[in-house]
């Protein structure tokens, strides 16, 4: 399903042959909930800048929808929402030093952001 849609919008509405040189089946292998530029863009073996565009597309087409996460400092997510204005304020998480449990608490907007879509239900 996901293949279909995306191959469908991206067909439609980006000039030229948008799977030229990448292999469309890897798109049917993506994670529908967490669809990185990145993942598209080795897939459909493209540019960042290409890939952004077919996921754009995808968007307003109806078929993804946008999303945007904060990561912690390790590289690990800590939260995500539709928007950043949807994004909590602060994070906490817990993590062990020395054998014991201590929070930690990150205000959001300090932290890094990364897009990811998510297939339309």
């Amino acid at each position: 399903m996901l293949l279909t849609k995306f191959f469908d919008a991206i067909s439609k509405f980006v000039p030229g042959d948008p799977f030229m040189g990448g292999d469309p089946y890897e798109i049917a292998k993506l994670d529908p909930d967490k669809i990185y530029v990145e993942n598209v863009r080795a897939a459909m073996r493209t540019s960042e800048r290409q890939a952004r565009l077919y996921c754009e597309t995808a968007v307003r087409q109806g078929i993804f929808d946008r999303y945007v996460e904060a990561i912690l400092p390790d590289d690990v997510v800590a939260v995500s929402a539709p928007t950043e204005r949807e994004l909590p304020l602060t994070v906490q998480r817990w993590v062990e030093r020395d054998g014991k449990m201590e929070e930690e608490t990150f205000e959001t907007a300090t932290l890094s952001r990364r897009a990811f879509y998510r297939l339309h239900r």
